[in-house]
């Protein structure tokens, strides 16, 4: 975010390195500019409702990942051969790192009755997560105690 955007007496707090997402002492402002399609979300602290941090993946790479294991363990053990076991073991096994490749860091900011700001946190330690949503918090509550 820009100086000139910010109001008088507010001041940037942390601002993301690709500047998508910036906490000010006043407001929550998510800029994206994505494949020709603009959005810019701002939530002004006092209506912060709540802020989430999850991860986000498809349970069925896991689950498939799983069931061609035990199918292939099973079938080589009904069949005494080893041939089922190789393909059964690696898909499941391919399965299972395509789940932990796909699974993405999201951290949800909701507002009362408004807009959410979802965004994802590539490259950030948990440490950073928790750290971002305490600032979040102490901004609120300096700014509802002035």
């Amino acid at each position: 975010m820009e100086n000139k955007h910010l109001f008088e007496g507010e001041k940037i707090i942390v601002e993301s390195d690709d500047k998508t997402i910036t906490l000010t002492s006043h407001r929550i402002r998510y800029s994206e500019a994505v494949f020709g399609k603009a959005r810019l979300i701002s939530i002004h602290l006092e209506k912060v409702s709540s802020v989430e941090m999850r991860y986000k993946s498809h349970l069925l790479f896991l689950f498939l990942g799983f069931f061609l294991i035990i199918a292939g363990i099973a079938l080589g053990v009904l069949s005494q051969r080893p041939e089922p076991l190789v393909p059964g073991i690696g898909l499941g096994l391919l399965f299972i790192i395509v789940y932990w490749v796909t699974r993405k860091h999201v951290v949800t900011i909701s507002s009362d009755g408004g807009e959410k700001i979802n965004f994802q946190t590539k490259g950030m330690k948990s440490e950073a997560h928790i750290e971002f949503i305490n600032k979040i918090e102490t901004a609120k509550q300096k700014l509802l105690t002035k």
